[in-house]
């Protein structure tokens, strides 16, 4: 498992010492190399995927990385199983080699996975703070390695970028302060290798820049804010501190792994992130309930047939809570302005001073915890819950940075089950410790946090599972106001953002559009993809709290399709990557309980698959197969899809065409 050699390194004759930690399969490889500038590889499959990246970090207590020289080693192997209620499996094997190399003043360790490796820094400082002027890792990579990058415009920002195909070199032609936010994707030698970051708390998020005065990719990171002004609905830094992170001088930092994938859809199943996360601080979690929840900002309050005006009142939030009640949904989310009402955001008001009033006082934190909400949400809450239906209600997170506790304790004296916190937009160290003080507190009451304009996860969701999703996506939304959520990019999601944790995409779209025919339309939007590829998105999409999206009367209108959506869980026992290629098309089968679920998606070019239920039915098997497919018209009338069922065995084979912008949504139910 564990080798150490020696070599001669050939800059001034300093000897370094290497060590290497295999996979336990003995495919990959990390290396750990000291001397003047601390390095680390990953090699798979006898393919050199990272080779002497230099990593490091500069501290008020000495340079970790410079002049290193090991002073001693240990290692240790693990084959354990993590047990989960809410995530894609309910155990995932943690199965890995480590080695833990001490420095003095710090260590270094390294850990091998059969699809990843992975390091973290640990600082050994004895009591009091350290600080974090900057941290090291530079990335080997030659300007035309191409790469899969979230670029996002700057440190400031919601993280809903979509996934840009480009080169390493490409990044340097970034316009100043823009850079890539994890998961950062590179293909090397054939292989596709994603890094990725777990186990962040108190500390900045990860991101790779391409400075102009650099010669590769390398971490960037932004600096703890001195001075934070509220600017709209947001807090930023008007002023920043000369480093990263103040923290305890004895500590474990985050994890930067780099995942490998020798397929695409190795990266559509993986666990990496979760496992090197830091287990749950919890303790019984059996009061978190996941599934659906029906969602009314999407669609503007609209729907048809009723006989109240349509808004945010409290006529609809009851006919929300009805509408789940009859269809077997557990959560309602109410979203923005049930605290003074939205009147104010309309046309009626634009750019003059009332509007400009009615703004200030929307993103007044006080008007929030004052007791007296414009929508009596206690009387929601209470009529919700009569008809054992659970409330989500949307506040700003920099009220809950005002008011963290009073805040909460409001709420939950109103019986709301959760939170939608959204306006983070950012990921400097006081951002990370707010988003996980939050989540404790909210943990503290039995809360559910979903968190939105935030960073992605990156394991915050094994170590406080009531942050039951996450945004950090370009989601559905943006359908609201531009034409880039394709069906193309949908796919990619899976294979990226994925990676980091549940994503609350918002999918249940009903107004479905092809290429040709979609347009964008605010109130009551439109999406890209056949009414299939929405459906499959309900399996392929993780997310504990998923939303269902369109108007109620939609969803009317297809009784059978809501039967299908809703009925889908949002938490799985087991979960298989079939196939699937980035940005083309994926497939993928879970399980919960006797009853598997197979998703599959296509970009606009649209895909043929044929499915082997031997892939992930038990061996002799019978199941009910109820099928949501595209029809033969599909791609040029994509609100036409088909609803069918089969009888199917573990040996069958399951032939399915997905239209362009397609895609299918199958459930499997055992029978004798």
């Amino acid at each position: 498992m564990l080798c150490i050699l020696c070599a001669a390194v050939a800059a001034g004759g300093v000897y370094a010492a290497e060590f290497s930690v295999k996979s336990p399969d003995g495919k990959l490889e990390a290396r750990l190399e000291d001397g003047k500038q601390l390095a680390f590889s990953v090699t798979a499959d006898g393919k050199k995927l990272l080779d002497r990246a230099a990593i490091g970090m500069s501290t008020d207590r000495g340079e970790f990385g410079k002049d290193a020289s090991a002073k001693s080693s240990k290692t240790r192997s693990a084959d354990a199983l993590i047990k989960t209620r809410l995530g894609t499996k309910s155990s995932i094997r943690d199965n890995f080699n480590e080695t833990r190399v001490d420095f003095g003043g710090y260590s270094v360790i390294v850990r091998a996975y059969d699809d990843a490796a992975a390091y973290r820094f640990v600082s050994n400082g004895g009591a009091g703070e350290m600080v974090v002027k900057s941290e090291t890792l530079t990335l080997p990579l030659k300007d035309d390695d191409k790469v899969v990058a979230h670029i996002v415009p700057g440190m400031r920002t919601s993280f809903e970028s979509v996934f840009t195909r480009t080169t390493s070199g490409g990044l340097k032609k970034l316009k100043k302060g823009a850079n890539a936010s994890m998961p950062f994707i590179y293909e090397k030698d054939g292989a596709k290798v994603a890094l990725v970051e777990s186990d962040w708390t108190e500390y900045p998020g990860l991101r790779i820049a391409y400075p102009q005065d650099a010669d590769s990719p390398r971490a960037a990171f932004a600096p703890v804010p001195k001075k934070l002004v509220q600017k709209g609905n947001q807090l930023q830094p008007s002023e920043v501190e000369d480093y990263i992170a103040k923290t305890k001088a004895s500590r474990e930092f985050p994890w930067r792994a780099f995942i490998v994938a020798r397929q695409d859809k190795d990266l559509a199943s993986n666990d990496t992130v979760f496992k090197l996360a830091a287990a749950s601080k919890i303790g019984d979690d059996s009061w978190i309930t996941a599934g659906p929840s029906v969602w009314d900002w999407w669609v503007n309050w609209n729907t048809e047939g009723v006989d109240f005006k349509c808004g945010f009142n409290e006529d609809m939030c009851k006919y929300y809570a009805d509408f789940a009640a009859e269809n077997g949904i557990p959560y309602i989310t109410l979203d923005a302005g049930w605290h003074i009402g939205r009147e104010g955001l309309g046309k009626a008001y634009l750019a003059t001073d009332a509007r400009t009033k009615f703004v200030d006082e929307y993103n007044r934190d006080e008007n929030y915890i004052n007791g007296k909400p414009r929508v009596d949400i206690p009387a929601v809450v209470e009529y919700a819950h009569s008809k054992g239906v659970k409330v989500v209600i949307w506040c700003l997170s920099k009220v809950l940075y005002a008011y963290p506790e009073k805040a909460l304790d409001l709420f939950k004296s109103w019986g709301v089950d959760g939170l939608k916190i959204d306006f983070s937009d950012r990921d400097d160290q006081l951002m990370i410790r707010h988003i996980e003080n939050v989540t404790k507190l909210a943990a503290d009451r039995q809360m559910v946090i979903e968190w939105h304009g935030c960073p992605a996860p990156s394991g915050l969701h094994r170590t406080y599972p009531n942050a039951i999703t996450f945004e950090a996506v370009h989601g559905a939304e943006v359908n609201k106001w531009a034409k880039t959520v394709t069906p193309s990019h949908n796919v990619d999601l899976v294979f990226t953002r994925m990676l980091l944790g549940p994503i609350d995409y918002t999918p249940g779209g009903m107004r479905n559009s092809n290429a040709r025919s979609f347009n964008v339309v605010k109130d009551v939007p439109r999406v890209q993809g056949t009414r299939a590829h929405m459906a499959a998105q309900y399996v392929l999409f993780f997310s504990p709290l998923q939303m269902i999206s369109d108007m109620p009367s939609e969803y009317m209108k297809e009784q059978e399709l809501l039967d299908f959506i809703s009925s889908v869980p949002t938490v799985w026992d087991d979960t298989k990557a079939l196939c699937g290629k980035m940005g083309e098309y994926v497939v993928i089968a879970r399980r919960s309980g006797d009853k598997w679920y197979l998703g599959g998606m296509s970009g606009w070019e649209g895909k043929d698959v044929e499915i082997d239920l031997s892939e992930f039915l038990p061996e002799g098997g019978k199941y009910l197969a109820k099928i949501v497919r595209d029809t033969e018209n599909s791609d040029d009338l994509p609100e036409d899809c088909k609803i069918e069922t089969r009888k199917v065995t573990s040996n069958s084979t399951l032939k399915l065409r997905m239209k362009s912008g397609g895609g299918f949504a199958v459930k499997f139910m055992p029978y004798k």
